[in-house]
């Protein structure tokens, strides 16, 4: 499980930084789900190895003009790129309108399958998507809109067969192996009587990863996304540049706010994105993304923090 930032900026794009949008790329999968997708999304991914052709599912957290405005775009692109195997959209109420009157206005036309699924308002947390081997949390938060974070957790997976030690004790591949597997208890006719449960390495507990696009307050994730791996939260501004007020004002969060919501759920690592231009600014007398670093990690852990980039791809290994 892998993440790749693809637009790290609040609002305006600036040269080093484009509006948000956020891959994630999943094991042993021919594909990848994109979390928003800002004005210029298809571009950035132009720059990655991250196929527009492959995308699967998208997550739009609201209407907002900078996490959304790239979408019809990329949408068309992925069928001219042979994206012919269906999308699933999912998206606040409004999105399903947004979609097909873009659709309908500009004569674009979608070679594959399309599936838009708006996450009910006033629910708190719903459910939005379950198979196998993931699950998909959508969780309201306080925003301008109905606005929403997302908690993807990876189910736990079967430890590892031992195959060769099974050939050591004179097996071979067929149906045993599928009995041991799955850690029933065999007698061959030999009379040895074999533990399945002996050759099978300790259940893969399952990775979970948070991200929380634009709100003031994400707290009603934290049951959802508690011992989250990776903890991925906006940090618009430094709280020591801005007065709680504003923060609720203008539905946005602090470093300090996102350190603090990493602690209480007992993140592992914390990435901040979503950055006020402000912080970009050359003056070395002004405050920097530097300053926003080490800010959330007075609240959090000195050297689990760290700054978004556009490009930047974070590996969530197995615990």
């Amino acid at each position: 499980m892998k993440i790749q930032f693809l637009g790290t900026a609040a609002a305006i794009p600036s040269l080093a930084r484009n509006v948000s949008a956020l891959g994630l790329r999943l094991e042993q999968r021919r594909e990848w789900w994109l979390f928003d997708c800002g004005e210029g999304t298809q571009h950035r991914l132009l720059r990655t190895d991250l196929p527009i052709s492959q995308v699967r599912r998208i997550f739009l957290s609201h209407m907002h003009g900078d996490h959304l405005y790239g979408l019809p775009g990329l949408m068309a692109t992925r069928g001219f790129k042979g994206g012919f195997e269906p999308l699933d959209v999912y998206g606040p109420p409004g999105i399903r309108e947004f979609i097909e009157k873009v659709r309908s206005l500009s004569g674009t036309h979608f070679s594959y399958p399309l599936t838009i699924t708006e996450i009910p308002a006033n629910r708190g947390a719903s459910l939005i998507f379950e198979d196998d081997e993931y699950i998909v949390h959508a969780v309201q938060v306080p925003h301008v809109g109905v606005t929403f974070s997302f908690v993807i957790e990876e189910k736990q997976r079967a430890g590892r067969f031992r195959i060769e030690q099974a050939q050591a004790l004179g097996l071979r591949p067929g149906p045993l192996f599928g009995k041991l597997k799955a850690g029933e208890t065999i007698t061959l006719e030999d009379g040895r009587v074999i533990d399945g449960r002996t050759l099978v390495d300790p259940p893969l507990k399952g990775r979970k990863l948070a991200l929380v696009f634009d709100t003031s307050d994400a707290s009603g994730i934290v049951e959802l996304a508690r011992d989250a791996d990776l903890l991925v939260h906006e940090s618009t501004y430094l709280e020591s540049d801005i007065d709680p007020q504003q923060t609720q004002d203008y539905g946005h969060s602090t470093a300090a706010g996102a350190g603090r919501l990493a602690k209480k759920l007992g993140a592992k690592k914390l990435a901040l994105s979503h950055f006020s231009l402000r912080y970009e600014q050359p003056d070395p007398g002004l405050p920097s993304i530097k300053d926003l670093i080490a800010e959330a990690e007075r609240e959090f852990t000195p050297g689990a923090v760290v700054a978004a980039a556009d490009f930047m791809p974070i590996e969530i290994p197995r615990s």
